[in-house]
């Protein structure tokens, strides 16, 4: 690995020993500078560029922040790594806007740091890498080629303004049965920001998520956003934030680079939403090929799903929406699907019955339920929603 150089801000001088004996232990990392004040800092940057700069959050002349947002646009290629002594979400948040790439609490841990430079560093090097890659690419590619995969690939939003009708379980079969036909071609992109339980339904419990993915620096190129995806069942999973909070890193401009990508990368891109409509969910609506709207047969989800689809109507979405019923075989309150169809104005185009010993099972267990019952009347009927999806392609 080439040698990683690395610059220390700490106004304490014995805190800035303590980091150098643990630095210079590692044969990887390379200590150019130490610095103990803010304008030291961007002087020595601008001299020596180091990749990665380990700061203390408390400088004596000028608030850690505001020297990492100087260093974010004026020396993009440096990497910030903040040093504090206890957590605070306000400090993340505000970190995580101005560009730093990582937060380490006191006691530093040996392994953690190292690890930590390491990883920056690399991840960093390889954005880098890819950035001339693609452009590489981009020359030798066809512009009919190009064309040819955009046509293939299609955004599928699973979208209801109500909640409990089931969207995420069914966007994560869904995501598992295109997969069954274009292994690692599937992408799941969970855009329940504040609440989302994606990962929990695919047994992921991931360090990185889309909350992250936003603070990268630059812009996001293929091969960056891929690693902040993690594979299950021949699909790939962009998870939401760890911490409802975080969600407010997200924005609608984020998602839609991030679905563009999707779009070159995988034949399939599955989207789950919240239950209300916010610019990100917009957004995921108007870059959709076919938004799924689920609904079940009780009335006050129906009179929410109504106001959906006054909306979608208004924002000329209805003609790519479907109508899905989702557990079409529970009991109802004298409701039928063909009283359905004429409150709301549009047919069902997909039925999905009930099975609530599969489902929560399948919850529980972290297995979408078609890998776990195949055969059930269930999976089989999401296998039949996307068949029609994949044929009307």
């Amino acid at each position: 690995m080439k040698t990683i150089r690395v610059l220390l801000a700490d106004a304490d001088q014995e805190n800035r020993e303590y980091l150098i004996n643990i630095l210079e232990g590692d044969p990887d990392i390379d200590v150019i500078g130490e610095a103990g004040r803010a304008g030291e800092v961007l002087e020595m940057i601008a001299e020596s560029k180091p990749e990665v700069l380990i700061m203390d959050v408390n400088l004596a002349d000028r608030d850690s922040l505001e020297v990492a947002l100087d260093i974010n646009l004026n020396y993009p290629s440096t990497q910030v790594i903040l040093i504090t002594d206890e957590e605070d979400i306000r400090l993340l948040k505000r970190a995580m806007q101005v560009g730093v790439r990582e937060i380490m609490l006191r006691p530093l841990e040996v392994h953690e740091l190292l690890s930590g430079v390491k990883q920056i560093a690399e991840s960093y090097r390889r954005t880098m890498e890819s950035k001339k890659g693609i452009a590489e690419t981009k020359e030798k590619i066809s512009l009919s080629k190009q064309q040819q995969v955009l046509k293939a690939s299609q955004i599928i939003t699973v979208f209801g303004n109500k909640g409990g009708v089931g969207k995420s379980i069914i966007a994560a079969n869904l995501a598992v049965a295109a997969a069954a036909r274009h292994k690692n071609e599937v992408a799941l992109v969970d855009l329940d920001l504040q609440f989302g339980d994606i990962s929990l339904m695919m047994n992921i419990n991931p360090r990185k998520t889309i909350a992250e993915l936003m603070q990268e620096s630059g812009d996001l190129t293929a091969d960056l956003v891929d690693e902040y995806f993690y594979e299950r069942s021949g699909v790939k999973v962009l998870s939401a934030p760890h911490k409802p909070e975080l969600g407010e890193l997200v924005t609608s401009f984020g998602v839609e680079t991030v679905l563009k990508i999707c779009r070159q990368m995988y034949s399939y891109t599955i989207i789950d939403t919240p239950t209300f409509l916010d610019d990100t969910t917009l957004t995921a609506l108007e870059m959709s090929d076919v938004v799924l709207l689920l609904i079940s047969l009780d009335i006050p989800t129906i009179k929410n799903i109504k106001k959906g689809i006054d909306i979608l109507e208004s924002l000329k979405m209805l003609p790519r929406t479907r109508l899905i019923l989702n557990r079409s075989s529970s009991l109802s309150v004298g409701l039928e699907p063909g009283d359905v169809e004429k409150v709301l104005g549009m047919k069902i185009a997909g039925t999905i019955p009930s099975d609530f010993k599969i489902t929560v099972s399948s919850v529980n267990r972290g297995t979408p339920f078609l890998n776990m019952s195949p055969k059930a009347p269930i999976s089989r009927s999401i296998m039949e929603l996307f068949n029609t999806l994949d044929q009307n392609k």
